[in-house]
């Protein structure tokens, strides 16, 4: 992906954001939007620091989030799958990362119906919640939670989740008050850039290695230097490992990148690692 494109997106949110009437006035968002906006291009560490600082917003012993957990209009179901979570240190329950929840999960429609931060008292008489989701959250430690979805305008993107080993822990107002209006207004609009340039990045990565695989893209000498360097090879080694000049290695390398439209070698290798070809 070109770098532009990243710099461009991390512009126009940084306007959307920190300028005019729309911009955030909570400090401690304004400071989580602009760590946000470093990471934009890196789904897993934007809601890695969102659950790190929704756990210490909050006060929380567990803290996850991750995009899904919603139904689309069309009728299909999105799980939600836990990316990043963050722990108490001086509590450690039981890990929820990679975990999916099921979004026809009542409990969790209700969440997106209230469009809200939702809270749960008490997980063992929640009865908006079906009998095996409590067993699963009291099995993971969860005796209470509040639970906030995350939109890009009408768009759901996410959700996120604050748990307490206790029973109605004391929640302080201020920060509750703030966080449905910080979901919505700041969180949606930077999580759903960076799921949208992840998809960008993913698909390009799916084109870069389609070329590389043709036959007509690369001759079969560049297709073997490709994938060397992909492996993280340096230019020395490609030339030892296939037993040619670093001048030949340099000039088939500056072929590969304009068949590819990639600009440098290092973005080469970016693309193909996002895709596993090491």
């Amino acid at each position: 992906m070109d770098d532009g494109h990243i710099l461009e997106t991390q512009r126009m949110l940084r306007r959307r954001l920190f300028e005019g009437e729309s911009a955030i006035r909570w400090r401690p968002a304004r400071e989580l939007a602009a760590q946000l906006l470093l990471y934009v291009d890196d789904p897993r560490m934007c809601w890695q620091l969102a659950a790190e600082w929704v756990r210490a917003t909050l006060d929380a012993d567990r803290a996850d989030g991750g995009f899904g957990g919603f139904i689309t209009p069309a009728g299909a179901s999105i799980g939600y799958v836990v990316m990043a979570e963050s722990q108490r240190p001086s509590m450690a329950l039981p890990p929820v990362l990679g975990r999916c929840f099921d979004p026809t999960e009542p409990s969790i429609r209700e969440v997106w119906r209230n469009a809200c931060l939702t809270p749960v008292t008490d997980v063992s008489q929640q009865r908006t919640m079906s009998l095996s989701a409590r067993r699963m959250l009291l099995a993971l430690g969860t005796a209470s939670k509040l639970a906030l979805p995350v939109s890009d305008g009408e768009r759901p993107v996410g959700l996120l989740c604050a748990d307490w080993n206790r029973q109605a822990p004391r929640w302080h107002a201020d920060p509750c008050n703030e966080m449905t209006v910080f979901a919505r207004d700041t969180l949606g609009p930077v999580l759903g850039a960076s799921m949208k340039l992840a998809r960008e990045q993913r698909d390009l990565a799916t084109e870069v290695r389609d070329q590389i695989e043709s036959a007509d893209a690369l001759t079969a000498a560049e297709a073997r230097v490709a994938r060397l360097v992909a492996q993280g090879l340096s230019y020395k080694e490609v030339a030892r490992e296939l037993g040619r000049s670093l001048s030949t290695v340099d000039h088939q390398l500056r072929s590969i990148r304009q068949k590819l439209g990639v600009r440098s070698t290092s973005r080469l290798v970016h693309l193909l690692s996002e895709r596993g070809d090491r």
